[in-house]
C-alpha cells in the first residue's frame, strides 16, 4: 500500500535526521544494522521503508557532489541568511542554483530527484563547513523537501520506491 503524503513527510524527517547524524553515530548505526536490528516506524507504515539506508545513499551522493564551486558561493549566501533568519529562502536558492550546474543537468533524472540530490549535497556541505548551522539546516531542508517534493514522492509510492 502506497504511503500517504503525511507518511512521506514523516519519512522525510527521518531520512534527514539520519543524513546529518554525527560520524560516530553513523558508525554505531551501521554496526547495529549489520547485527540485524530493525528500525521503527509509525503504526501502519510501509515495512520496506528504511530511513537509514536512504540517508546513507543520499550521504554518498551528496559527498561526491560537493566539490563544485557553486557550493562555496551558496554557502556564503546561506551563512549571511542564517544571520538574518531567512534561511529557508537561502536554502531554496542555493539548491536551485546547484540544480543549474552541469552535475545536476541529466535528462534521465526527474527534476524532483535533482532537487533531492542537490538539497542533500548542499545541506551536507553547509554542515561540514559550518557545523553550528546543523539544526537550522535540518529544519529548512526538511521544510524544503516536504514543500517541494513530498507530493511527487507520494505519487512514486514513497521514499523506498525512488532510486536515489
Amino acid at each position: 500500500m502506497a504511503p500517504t503524503e503525511i507518511e512521506v513527510e514523516w519519512q522525510t524527517c527521518e531520512i534527514i535526521k539520519y543524513l546529518f547524524e554525527d560520524e560516530e553515530d553513523v558508525t554505531y548505526r551501521t554496526l547495529s544494522l549489520d547485527a540485524g536490528l530493525e528500525t521503527d516506524g509509525p503504526a501502519g507504515s510501509n515495512d520496506n521503508f528504511d530511513p537509514v539506508i536512504i540517508a546513507d545513499k543520499l550521504r554518498t551522493v551528496a559527498d561526491a557532489l560537493n566539490e563544485d564551486l557553486k557550493f562555496k558561493a551558496a554557502l556564503e549566501s546561506f551563512k549571511k541568511a542564517a544571520q538574518k533568519e531567512v534561511t529557508e529562502q537561502a536554502f531554496s536558492q542555493g539548491v536551485e542554483a546547484l540544480c543549474q550546474t552541469q552535475v545536476f543537468q541529466t535528462a534521465e533524472v526527474a527534476p524532483e530527484l535533482q532537487l533531492i540530490r542537490a538539497s542533500a549535497a548542499f545541506g551536507r556541505y553547509v554542515i561540514k563547513s559550518s557545523p553550528e548551522l546543523k539544526n537550522q539546516v535540518i529544519g529548512v531542508m526538511t521544510a524544503f523537501v516536504n514543500n517541494r517534493v513530498s507530493p511527487w514522492l507520494t505519487k512514486q509510492g514513497g521514499w523506498d520506491k525512488v532510486k536515489i
